[in-house]
């Protein structure tokens, strides 16, 4: 990963939702172990759902990577495509180890 891409990524959110925000994305990290074991027992129903859920939800929250990766995860797991979920988990992992949140 160059520096470029190891910079924070800053994403601001209406600070009346300071009480969840920490939450969703703590949430969204364990999403990525879940979602590691039910690719590795090919319960991608459950991924699809996972996937629909974040598309859903990123975009509301404020973060819009979120909603194109669960967008990802959903549409890989529609054709049991392991390859595309792996991926989209690891851009989901980084991207959360570098989301910087500023509540405006």
């Amino acid at each position: 990963m160059d520096n470029a891409t190891a910079s924070r990524i800053r994403v601001e959110i209406d600070q009346e939702l300071m009480p969840v925000v920490p939450n969703y994305l703590e949430k969204r990290l364990s999403d990525c172990a879940e979602i590691g074991h039910l690719l590795a027992t090919g319960r991608m129903e459950y991924i699809q759902i996972m996937g629909h859920r974040m598309k859903g939800s990123g975009g509301s929250f404020g973060f819009e990577e979120i909603s194109v990766i669960g967008e990802e995860l959903e549409s890989a797991a529609q054709i049991t495509d392991a390859d595309a979920i792996r991926s989209a988990v690891g851009r989901l992992e980084e991207y959360l180890k570098h989301v910087s949140v500023a509540y405006i």
